[in-house]
Formats: structure tokens, sequence, C-alpha cells
């Protein structure tokens, strides 16, 4: 901690710790490198060098690379994504132009329009996860580019936590439209309230940022090749969205719309009449049937029907309708995207770059409220992660110590985020529910409130028994702690994330509705397919060609080979697990999702960056932010309890005293000699060609000294340069 302190006052906010890099949160710009390849390890610490190893390593190796930026919501992981994409684009050059800088930041962009919303601790926290692939060919510059998301907090579009706004693009839209275009969408009058708290800016300080976000949103969407006709039929879903908020639902007696005026207003800018948007948003079962009766089909069993029916109330309809519609309009934004980079070149490898919202916990803002379910699948995707990362630190490498039968004095760390992740989504053997209504075996909340969608009469305490009886800690007497507490105020329960560092409370009201099978949200794209606005039509009519099993994903087009393989990778992960995906389970859809970002990268040698929040204030959650470097009194200091618990939680210090006790570069022995062999020409002549098969036993009887081990297929060493215990053989220089 000393260390980081001292390089950060020094304007040093990167700091190496073993093959990982830490990235403290700067309060100011840091300017990035020149965009140019420098030779290896010639740069200091920062994201850009990052990437430029990664760069590197693609070419010399011909493997898939990825940067994965990992810790807490607010942290600056989009940053440093975004700096070592630029950096990349930048470097390499891209073949006839397609990927450029420029491009890059009207992405990033419109992302931040759409995928953005404003907390107490962040004014644009991302609320999707994403993956962007650099398609390089075997020269080494960039063919195409190809962006796909997952997990879209789609909810966000209808409800949020209080004192945390909507996705930015909706007060862009209010305060940037002109005159006619609202007059089109019906928005020249603003209604008095809004059910999903779409509000235009009341400050004119507000209004102006908004109105000059929407003026670069504009701009962006235009440098990324999207069409006039194309935005406006963007700017009609989002005014339907908020027609429907100002329309509402009769919360008591029969399900409708408690604003009809409002309501015409939503049919008319989405293409539709009003009587079809009331079947989509509330009339599910009677579509049922009437397309059961269209087509012929029998009717559904009990259990079927009630798999495929959930009974739901008028708000949740109207919310799952707008959330639809948005997750729609989402995926619809990201294939306008690629299409922009898309290319049929061949290509080589690529470099992944992974962003996803982090960690969140609203302790650390000093708020008084319990996390949501969003805020869970947020952190179950940051421990996923983590737990990629103490799988590639620490057992991959052992594992591979011991194919070589290279001793090294470091044992396996006891700790491991996979036992949070167990708590979350572990899964027995068993494929149904006995009659008792428990399972034998223990299993994790996504299943659990998988499982108590289905049972009659099931509740959110019951589902909270269920699992605080596989987790929770049994007895004063045990010495172990748990993976989970429940808190005296029902339901509410602890998950000790961070290895039990960082606990986050959890309130499980409502969270087997939101398990539920929302109809509207998938009534959503036939809502916009059918539309008798052409432009609507053509924007989601692509839509209709994606798999419905893994629909919840966007980015599944491309036309390279690589783009290819990805979308076939995520298809495979879906396809796996048809039984749950069948019956249209909202928390295997989740799951998936989680698992087909893991698949997409773990082929791929992966580069960690651990991004540290040092204080309160550096994430933006307290006001202004002091200049980095500054010293003196108006410096804030750190947190070192919530530095200590980023620290131990992420494993980094283990992870640098197993890198120092290893060996952390190897190569294979025959890349080794073709490499060194000048530097000890007298000694080589003994042996072959290097281009030739030899004995590697006789290559073993020549002592390697301390600083290197010959294994059975690879010569590992220790990060050192010209170390004079090395023999002559085996002089490593760099």
């Amino acid at each position: 901690i000393h260390t980081l302190q001292h390089r950060y006052r020094s304007q040093l906010p990167y700091t190496y710790a073993g093959p990982s890099l830490i990235a403290i949160k700067p309060n100011s710009a840091v300017p990035s490198y020149s965009r140019k390849v420098r030779r290896r390890d010639s740069m200091p610490p920062h994201v850009c060098s990052v990437a430029q190893k990664a760069y590197w390593n693609l070419l010399m190796q011909r493997q898939d690379q990825t940067i994965m930026p990992l810790g807490r919501s607010g942290a600056g992981k989009t940053t440093c994504c975004q700096n070592a994409l630029e950096y990349l684009v930048g470097a390499a050059g891209s073949v006839d132009n397609k990927v450029s800088v420029g491009k890059l930041q009207a992405m990033f962009n419109v992302l931040r329009a759409f995928g953005t919303v404003s907390t107490g601790h962040h004014s644009a926290s991302t609320r999707f996860s994403m993956v962007m692939s650099l398609d390089f060919n075997a020269t080494g510059q960039i063919n195409a580019a190809h962006l796909q998301t997952m997990l879209l907090e789609r909810i966000r579009a209808a409800q949020q936590p209080e004192g945390e706004s909507n996705f930015h693009v909706f007060s862009q839209m209010l305060a940037g439209l002109d005159s006619a275009q609202r007059t089109a969408l019906h928005l020249h009058q603003m209604a008095e309230t809004n059910a999903f708290g779409i509000r235009p800016c009341l400050k004119a300080e507000e209004k102006q940022k908004a109105s000059v976000a929407f003026g670069q949103l504009q701009a962006a969407m235009e440098t990324l090749g999207i069409t006039v006709s194309e935005q406006k039929a963007i700017w009609r879903v989002l005014a339907g969205i908020y027609h429907l908020g100002a329309a509402g639902a009769c919360k008591v007696g029969r399900k409708q719309f408690m604003k009809f005026e409002w309501a015409n207003n939503a049919a008319d800018v989405l293409g539709c009449d009003f009587e079809e948007l009331t079947t989509a948003v509330f009339k599910h079962h009677l579509k049922q049937i009437l397309e059961q009766v269209t087509s012929g089909a029998s009717r559904p069993s009990q259990g079927e029907d009630r798999t495929a029916g959930p009974k739901m109330t008028g708000v949740e309809c109207v919310e799952g309708m707008a959330s639809g519609l948005y997750e729609e309009l989402f995926s619809a934004v990201v294939s306008l995207i690629n299409r922009s980079f898309s290319s049929t070149r061949l290509s080589m490898a690529s470099i992944m770059v992974v962003d996803t919202p982090g960690f969140h916990n609203p302790r650390h803002q000093k708020k008084d409220r319990a996390a949501t379910f969003e805020e869970l699948c947020h952190n179950y995707v940051h421990e996923q992660l983590q737990g990629l990362f103490y799988k590639r630190t620490f057992v991959s490498e052992l594992e591979r110590y011991r194919e070589e039968n290279i001793e090294v004095p470091f044992h396996l760390p006891e700790l491991s985020p996979m036992t949070t992740v167990a708590v979350i989504d572990q899964n027995s053997t068993q494929l149904h529910i006995p009659p008792s209504g428990e399972a034998d075996d223990p299993k994790g909340l996504l299943w659990i409130l998988d499982e108590e969608v289905l049972i009659q009469g099931s509740s959110d305490s019951s589902a909270l028994d269920r699992l605080c009886s596989y987790f929770a800690k049994k007895g004063l007497d045990n010495e172990e702690q748990g993976s989970l507490r429940k808190c005296e105020q029902v339901p509410q329960f602890e998950i000790f994330h961070q290895l039990g560092r960082d606990p986050v409370r959890y309130d499980l009201t409502g969270w087997v509705n939101k398990a539920k099978l929302n109809l509207s949200a998938e009534n959503a794209i036939q809502v916009l397919q059918q539309s008798r606005i052409d432009d609507l039509q053509k924007l989601f009519l692509p839509r209709s060609k994606m798999p419905l099993i893994c629909r919840s994903m966007a980015g599944l087009e491309g036309n390279s080979q690589q783009a290819l393989q990805r979308v076939g990778c995520v298809r495979k992960t879906f396809t796996s697990s048809f039984a749950a995906v069948k019956r249209k389970s909202v928390c295997a859809q989740i799951k998936l999702q989680l698992d087909a970002l893991t698949h997409l990268v773990k082929r791929s040698q992966i580069h960690f960056v651990h991004c540290l929040v040092p204080r309160r204030g550096a994430d933006g959650s307290e006001g202004k932010i002091p200049e980095l470097g500054s010293t003196g009194e108006e410096e804030p200091a750190w947190d070192i309890p919530a530095l200590r618990v980023q620290l131990s939680g992420s494993q980094l210090l283990d992870a640098l005293r197993f890198h120092r006790l290893g060996y952390a570069d190897r190569m294979v022995l025959a890349p080794f000699r073709r490499r060194f062999q000048v530097l000890a020409q007298p000694v080589m002549k003994k042996y072959t060609s290097a281009y030739e098969m030899v004995d590697e036993n006789k290559v073993r009887e020549t002592s390697p000294g301390a600083c290197a081990w010959l294994g059975y297929n690879q010569v590992c060493m220790f990060t050192c340069i010209g170390h004079s215990t090395l023999p002559s053989s085996l002089v490593w220089t760099e």
C-alpha cells in the first residue's frame, strides 16, 4: 500500500504486481502513450503496455489474447478498455481504415448513452457486459472488429433504485430533439408523472448538458454509418417506452392502461393499433389461444401451462413490455455498430477486451438500502471472472509445474471465489423437484428461484429458507464461517463476497416474481417487427434470423471467420443446456450468458488489470475530484481498510508471491534454442541444428543453474536480465 501511495502521488497510478497490472483510479486524465509499437518491455506500467504485450504475444504465438479489467463499480474499467482499444488500433493500423480510433470513440459514445446510468457513486455506471474483439491478419494489421454484449440490465428502463437514473439516452433525447421531431413523436407536451422515472431535465444547466450530449450522440451515430432513417426509428422506440411509462397500468381490478391517451401515443409511434398493443401487453393467454387455434396445436398440459403463462399484474405487464422493447433496441444498436466494423477478410487471431459493470455494494457509498437482484447478477459476473483469475494464476500454473516435474515452494490458496459463486449458481444433478419439495443436493440461488417459480404458493421467504439451509453457518460452535448469513430483517441475507471480506446485504423481496417469464417482454419483438412503419421493420427484421435460444445476447451476427467462430461458441453454450432454455427459464438465461462470456475468453491468453478505488470520491461519489498528484491538505487521505479489502479480495499478494517463487517466463526447448543459441555458439556446435529434433535428455544434462529449470517440454526462467548464475548455454537477455 505504501508503494501504491508513493507512485500515485508521483502521478503513476499504474503498477505491476507480478503478471497483473494494478490501476489506481486516476482523478484526472492520464495521457496515453504514443500510438507507436515500441520494443517489448520498453514501456512503463500502463494499460497501453498491457495492450502492447498482448499484441506481441498474438504475433509471436498466433494465439487469441484477452485484456480483462476487474474491480469495483466506478473503478475505471471502461476507461481502461477504451484506452487499450484505441492504442491497439492506433499502433497496429487497420486495413482500408475499417477500424479507426474515431470509430471506437463513437462506439463508446453510443454505448455510454444506451448502456450507462447515473448512480450515487458514478455519473456513467455501466449496466451491461461486453466483449470487443479486434481481428488481426498475419501482418499484424486489424481486419475487422466485433462487439458482443450480454447481461443488459433491461429492467432499468422501467425500474430504478432510489437515487439512481434511467439510461442516459432518454434524458438526452428529451433535451435534444427539435420541435418537428417532438411533434412527430408526441413529445411536445410532457406528462406530469411517468412510472418509469423518465423525466426531462429541470435545471437549465442539466438541460444544456443533455442537449450537447444528444448532439454528440447523433454525430457518433453518423460516424458509425447509422443513417437518419435508422436514427428516427431508434427515437420512435424510445418515445414509445416513454409513453408507456406515462400511460401506466391499473394496480387493482382489470389489467389495462391507466391513461389511454398516452397509450394511444405509444401505439402511434410504434406503428400499431391500440388494440394490438393492448393484446401484446396484457392479453397473453388470448394471444396463445388464437395461435393454437390457427396452428391446430393441442391444448398444453398443466405443467407446460404453468411454465408458459405465469400470472402477472398490470404493472408487471407494462414494465415487461418496456424492458423488452429496450432490450431489442439495444441489440439493434449493437448490430448497427458491428455493421460499421465488419469485414470478410481472413484473420489470424484476435485480441478481446472485456468490460463488465464490476462489483456492487451499497455500503461503499454508505447507503442503507439492500442490494437488488440486478446487482446480485453483476456481482455474480465479477466473482466468476475473479474465479477465472484464480484458475489461471494458481491452479493452471501449479498443474503446469507438476507436468514439468518442477518443484515450487507454493501451496494453492485455500480461499477461492468459486465458493461464493456456488451460493449463486451451484446446480445439483437432479432434473426434477422431489415430492417433498426439497432437493437432497445443495443448489444455488438461481436454481432455487427457478424451482420456486413452478411451485404453487411459493414465496420469497421459502426460497430464502432453502438457500440458508444449504449455505448458511450451522450452529454457534462451528468455527468455519459459511458463505451466507440470514439477516434479522426478513427476507434479507448477506453473501460474503471477495473471499468473505466484503459482505453484501440483499433483499429477496419480489425475486421469485423476477424469476418468472414476462410474456410482455417476449411480445416486444413482434410489436416491432409487425410495425406498419417501414423504418422500424427494417431495423428489427434481421433479429428474426437470430436463434430464439440465445436472443438475450446481442452481436450474434458476423461476416469474418473469427466473428463466426465467436458466434458459434455462444450458440454452442446455449444449446448445451437446451432443457433449461426450452422452458424459457429466466435464471438459466442469466447463467448461460455468463457461461458464453467465459467460453469466449477461455481459449485465449488472459491479461488481467485490477482496478482499485483508493477512497470515497475517487469514483465521483463526493462532488469535485482533486487533481492527480496534488499535495497538502487538499488531497483527501486514502481509505486504507477499503484498499486492503480490495487487495486481499483480489488475491493480488498471493499472485505476487507465486510470481516471485515460480518461473514466470517459459519457452519450448526448440524455440528456445533457435532464439538464444547465438549467445553460446561454441557450446551449441556440439548439438545438431536448432530446427532438428534432439534428445532432450542430453540437453537436460547441462545444469541450468538457479534461475532456470529444464522441464520435460519447456525451459522455465525467472524474470531477470543477464543473470550471472546462468551457464553460458542458457544466458537469457532481452
